[in-house]
């Protein structure tokens, strides 16, 4: 897999002075390029001796003739020239034993009989020897020589040395082959063969930042995307491989470069890498609270020193360590071991050594609030952890952790409600809904009062419908008395049409007491009357919620509701990319309503029909039933596809079909495309005139706000008033029900229209945040300061649509324009 380019040099490099040594870290790949270079050479005529050196052999064979000899009589017909090689294997197989090697003469005389034995080992050319695994040999270097003496070529493996360790083949005349990472495109590659299918964007983005540096390293990779398949936590929609919604981070497994060094210390190992992958990091001086004993510290120093040489850690000039590779703190974690635990054994090693002022301060903080609920109850705690949080941004995602823990520590006094308030508004802001559906389980288990109990049933229904899980019962049996909002999400989830005034009934009124943005009732935000009313038709909440509830509630980066106003958005946009990645997400959402999930597909259908894949777009027109809810709007993506084939009449006579057969249908937003494409596509002024009379007919009962514009737009286009550009999509875009046509500027890969593009810099950092640097790692690779980095992550968040530097790294954010599904 990849490593052309290695490959090519070792082949034509046919007068090395000494053995090619091919090295590189376990599973770089290093057998896989000399299988390939074994079978290149075979193709081509030449003879070859491979040998491999397994792990498990006697050690007392220090140069691994035993392997040779093994190697040699397996292919002996291919060398069997000369009369005498039979005599000296037989003469070399005698001399190999225990007690040769343990004779310094019987040694020297052993490797004297080897060269002989390579001297008569010919064909009609040199022979390449192909020897795997040479590091597994106490001395490698004396294992080649009778090999290379005899005027043959050889290529070895061999694994790159440890920090401190020498290289045994420095200052011989031979060739280094260093294997680093495969490059961006080959490891793309490796992926998608290691998954047997094509894969997201988002998909590829998240292995990507789970690896970190291990991105490009084969064994790694393969192990990680075996993990993932093994605990079924891919999903395969329209044959492309992505994450199963709301699964947990992805975890590398154990056996990458750095599994060694790591289990080399035990429990004090994995416990400091666990800790260096959170997001508080770990200070050197704080390492030695991670052990008890005698000499405290000792081991985990040791361990620190070691992973930061072998490069799994990195130490920022303060003295923070952090771990580069999320995806194996995220296995240590799902192994058992609890990060919050070890955050408290940290702080309370601190507290114990009164370590609480001047530098400490914030440090200290910072592991209180991530130990959250583990640490005992403390008043004093509060001060301090006001301190640090107050330093953060308003809409931080750190500062979750330190209201949670201000609130925890607040126990039971009268200022919990409004600690509690403060939270609630805090995870709405951020739209955190997975962690406000924690809390919410947390502070019921409490006992709260009545007021807090009624905020906690907001909480509990909006973290409901953003997750896509219903209320659970025992969580309904502690908000007896709160049905009433409880019944929004009963509605939700029972696929009741929801309108701006169940929010008002049921939401706003908790709502307006958690936020001073909420909207008055019958009130709306700045959105268009019209943007909601066609958001309530598809059940996209995140519109609904925006104009009732206020600029408090922020559009979510994850989960169905997520996903499907990703996909209204991204259309509008022009995003064909973006359409169907929210798709393809929200295929894997079972508790997508039919509504939603009809939406969504003709949306994926119509997009395949403008890139000309016309059976991809029948495929998923198909997976839509012609009587389901929204069977205007499937007419209306159906003649689209028709009319991608050229024949207009056939398209428009089976658009004109299916507005009779569904003429009273609610389906409004279906019916505004269906008229304006069939006035578009129909030329005859006698059927212009039905279209017109039927637009005006069907419009009339429904009394819309853009009823009588709408009308007036149909109307317009026999009159010919659609000229040069007339389309569809670029009437319906003058009111902001359909994007106007961007698939010129989309094929050529600029950026998303209506998204501000990046700056040079920004694309920079936003690369850096891709391969799991820090803050402070950015601005050193950048040169600017840590607050500058600070400023253009916040607008990343903010033109990604998300709230982490996960959701960054994971984001279509800088991406080109990819044909997903091409």
């Amino acid at each position: 897999m990849g490593r052309r380019a290695e490959l090519a040099t070792i082949v034509q490099d046919r007068c090395a002075a000494g053995p090619t040594v091919v090295s590189g870290l376990p599973g770089a790949g290093k057998s896989a390029l000399l299988d390939e270079v074994r079978r290149t050479l075979v193709d081509s005529g030449a003879p070859v001796l491979s040998v491999s050196f397994p792990a498990e052999r006697p050690e007392w064979d220090l140069f691994g003739f035993r392997s040779v000899l093994a190697a040699i009589r397996e292919q002996y017909e291919q060398f069997a020239t000369d009369p005498r090689l039979p005599e000296s294997l037989e003469r070399v197989s005698t001399s190999c034993t225990k007690e040769a090697y343990a004779d310094p003469w019987s040694r020297f005389c052993l490797l004297h009989a080897m060269s002989t034995l390579f001297t008569r080992l010919e064909t009609t050319a040199p022979v390449t020897v192909v020897l795997d695994g040479i590091d597994h040999l106490a001395d490698p270097v004396l294992a080649v020589a009778p090999m290379h003496r005899a005027g043959h070529r050889v290529i070895a493996s061999y694994r790159t040395p440890r920090s401190g360790r020498a290289d045994p083949f420095r200052g011989t005349q031979g060739r280094t082959i260093e294997l680093g990472p495969l490059s961006s495109d080959e490891a793309s590659t490796l992926l998608r063969r290691a998954t047997g299918m094509r894969v997201t964007p988002a998909l590829e983005q998240a292995v990507h930042w789970a690896l970190g540096p291990l991105w490009g390293h084969p064994a790694s990779m393969i192990s990680t995307v075996s993990e993932l398949r093994r605990g079924e936590k891919l999903e395969v929609v329209d044959g492309l491989a992505h994450l199963r919604a709301g699964e947990a981070p992805i975890a590398v497994p154990a056996g990458h470069p750095f599994s060694e060094v790591i289990e080399s210390f035990g429990e004090i190992g994995r416990r400091v890498v666990l800790l260096a992958a959170s997001t508080p990091g770990l200070l050197i001086e704080e390492t030695s609270y991670l052990e008890v004993g005698d000499q405290p510290g000792r081991i985990a120093g040791r361990a620190t020193d070691a992973l930061i040489q072998a490069g799994l850690l990195d130490c920022d000039p303060d003295g923070r360590i952090r771990c580069r590779v999320p995806g194996i703190g995220a296995a240590m974690e799902q192994g058992g071991l609890d990060v919050r635990k070890l955050h408290r054994t940290v702080a309370e090693g601190m507290l114990d050594a009164g370590k609480v002022t001047g530098p400490y301060r914030q440090p200290l903080a910072s592991h209180i609030a991530a130990a959250g609920s583990e640490m005992p109850v403390c008043g004093d705690y509060v001060g301090l952890l006001r301190s640090s949080e107050s330093a953060l941004a308003a809409d931080s995602v750190e500062r979750t952790a330190y209201l949670h823990a201000i609130w925890w520590h607040t126990g039971r006094t009268p200022d919990r409600a409004g600690r509690q308030t403060e939270l609630f508004r805090h995870l709405v802001r951020t739209a955190d809904y997975a962690t406000l559906e924690g809390f919410t389980h947390e502070a019921l288990a409490d006992r709260p009062g009545a007021g807090e109990r009624a905020e906690l049933a907001v909480a509990a229904v909006l973290s409901a419908v953003h997750l896509g899980r219903p209320v659970p019962q025992q969580v309904r049996d502690m908000l007896v008395g709160d049905e009433v909002t409880l019944n929004f999400a009963d509605r939700w989830f029972a696929g009741r049409r929801i309108v701006p005034e169940d929010v008002e009934l049921s939401l706003l009124p908790i709502w307006r007491q958690v936020s001073f943005a909420a909207c008055h009732p019958g009130r709306r935000g700045d959105l268009p009357c019209e943007e909601v009313t066609e958001a309530c038709a598809v059940r996209d909440l995140v519109p609904v919620f925006r104009a009732v509830l206020g600029r408090d509630y922020r559009t979510p980066s994850a989960g169905p509701v997520a996903a499907h106003h990703r996909a209204r958005i991204a259309y509008a946009e022009g995003d064909w990319t973006g359409v169907l990645d929210a798709v393809y997400e929200l295929e894997a959402h079972a508790s997508v309503d039919e509504l939603v999930r009809e939406h969504t597909r003709l949306l994926a259908a119509e997009v395949f029909g403008r890139r000309n894949e016309l059976r991809r777009a029948a495929d998923w027109l198909a997976k839509v039933p012609e009587n389901g809810h929204l069977p205007l709007l499937r007419a209306w993506v159906e003649i689209g596809a028709s009319a991608e084939t050229g024949n207009d009449r056939e398209a428009f006579e089976s658009g004109w079909r299916a507005l009779r057969t569904h003429f009273e249908s609610d389906d409004e937003v279906g019916a505004a495309r269906l008229f304006l494409r069939l006035a578009r596509h129909e030329k005859r002024d006698p059927m212009l005139d039905e279209v017109v009379d039927a637009a005006e007919k069907w419009f009339a009962g429904k009394g819309s706000s853009y009823t009588c514009k709408m009308v007036a737009l149909i109307r317009s286009q026999p009159n010919g008033e659609e000229t040069k550009t007339a389309s569809t999509e670029r009437v319906l875009a003058e009111i902001g029900r359909l994007p106007a046509d961007r698939r010129s500027k989309k094929a050529g890969g600029g950026e998303v229209p209506g998204r501000e593009p990046l700056t040079e810099i920004e694309t920079g950092i936003l690369e850096l945040v891709r391969t799991g640097r820090t803050n402070r790692q950015i601005a050193r690779a950048v040169r600017i300061s840590e607050k500058t980095v600070e400023k253009h992550l916040t607008r990343l968040f903010a033109k990604a649509g998300c709230r982490t530097r996960y959701g960054l790294a994971t984001s279509n954010l800088g991406r080109r324009a990819d044909a997903v599904g091409a």
